[in-house]
Parts: C-alpha cells; structure tokens; sequence
C-alpha cells in the first residue's frame, strides 16, 4: 500500500489495526529510522553543508565530503568506523553550548523543512495513541537530539560523540547504531517497554534496516531504496511513497 505525501490522514491507522483494538497492557514501540525516513536526505551531508554556510567547516572539508559520498554511491568505498570517526570530527573541539545552538539551527533551518510529510505524521499519531516512540539512528547524537526535541521524542539511540571537559573530541564513543546493532537497540527499547514485538512498529527506507524491519509484527518501507522496496513488495509490507519530495541519496545510517 503506497501513501502519497500529499495525503497525510492518519497514517498509522490505515497500515494495521488502530491502537484502540490493541489488547489491554503496555504501549506498543514504533521505531523510527532518521535519515531518508523522517528526514528527507542524507543528515551528514546536509550538516557538512549546514557547517560551511555557518564557516565552521572549510571548503576542503565539504569537498573531502562530497569525494566520500560520490564514491560510496559507486560502491567503491564501505561504511567503516573510521568513516563514522572522521564524521565525528566535524565537530572536534566545539563546546557543547556552541554546538548545541548549531545543531538548533540546523533542525529549524534544514530538517524540519525536509521532514517526510507521511512519515512524520505516523509518528505525531502513534505518540498521540499513547505508544512509545523510539528514534535510532546512526547520525550523531546531537543531530537527532535535536530534531528528537522538535519531535517531543524522548526516546532515542544515536552515534554517541565524545565530550571532554566541555568540549567535543571529534571521535565516537560506543557502537553505532547501524544494521544489527540498531534492530539490537530497538529490540531493547522493545524488552525494556513490556511489550509485544508482534504489537510494535518499525519504520524505515533502506536494506540496511531489514533486520530491524522484520524484528516487529508492523514492518513500514518509507521511500524505500532499491533493495528494500522489492524485499517489502515480496513481503507484502506497507510502502509510503512521496513522489514529490527529492530523495535522499544514499544511505549509511
């Protein structure tokens, strides 16, 4: 089932049974991923150019960038922890006030323009039916922070970056929620609510995901890539489609 992002009635409803059907007990758990499915785009991209325009970031960093992605879009590079680390380090030796003003900005300024209409509206339904929602992300935890508190989220798991008397490191710190490790999170999140993962949602837009996808009983393909759409097709999972929007390009968290 495709929803269109002009069409925003009420999402979560309409791809499975309404809360109110739910057997008495604990909130059901609906996870959602970030990048390409609450925001449109790839988040670290869109700070690398968010930085620049703020002269935070040099010019060489945003080309070093745009290198990396280009080639990771020709699958001539993988995702590594040395990646991830040299993304942490976009914020290497800011204070977390600085940073934290910085991440405020880029949430009203380029993410909440670029929230997925559909998207965003099962999350705004699934926290007004009273279930728990969950962001995980492999973006860095002041990002989703950010956009969490705009979301009136209180739950969330991200890329962890290291602070240090007051300042930002530029490495990580912890596992990275990213393929196994993020369905492992969520399943956390699930354990930890008392719920029924047969009662609980997954939303997300890449193959990546797939684990997390099938690890609750409501798996949701958001502008599905490629691998995903086919897998959620053969499945028989819902798809939000929004033609309108421009895709996010690739996906590494």
């Amino acid at each position: 089932m495709a929803e269109d992002a002009e069409d925003v009635r009420p999402v979560a409803a309409e791809l499975g049974a309404p809360a109110a059907a739910r057997e008495p007990g604990p909130p059901a758990v609906a996870i959602f991923d970030l990048d390409g499915t609450l925001v449109v785009g790839q988040t670290q991209v869109l700070l690398v150019k968010f930085l620049r325009r703020a002269r935070v970031v040099s010019r060489t960093f945003v080309a070093g960038t745009a290198l990396w992605f280009i080639a990771y879009k020709l699958k001539l590079v993988r995702v590594t922890q040395a990646s991830r680390e040299k993304g942490a380090g976009i914020l290497a030796g800011l204070t977390v006030e600085e940073v934290d003003a910085l991440m405020d900005r880029f949430a009203d300024e380029v993410m909440v323009p670029r929230l997925h209409p559909a998207a965003a509206s099962a999350l705004a339904e699934h926290r007004a039916e009273g279930d728990l929602v969950v962001v995980v992300s492999a973006a860095l935890d002041p990002v989703v922070r950010a956009l969490c508190r705009r979301l009136d989220v209180t739950e969330y798991a991200a890329a962890t970056c290291e602070v240090v008397e007051g300042r930002y490191t530029g490495r990580l710190s912890g596992p990275i929620p990213y393929r196994q490790e993020k369905a492992r999170l969520a399943a956390q999140f699930i354990a930890s609510s008392g719920a029924d993962p047969s009662d609980c949602w997954a939303y997300a837009d890449h193959d990546t995901d797939l684990e997390l996808l099938r690890s609750v009983g409501h798996p949701v393909a958001v502008n599905p890539r490629p691998g995903l759409r086919a897998e959620a097709e053969r499945q028989g999972w819902p798809i939000l489609l929004s033609t309108d929007l421009i895709r996010g390009g690739s996906k590494n968290g």
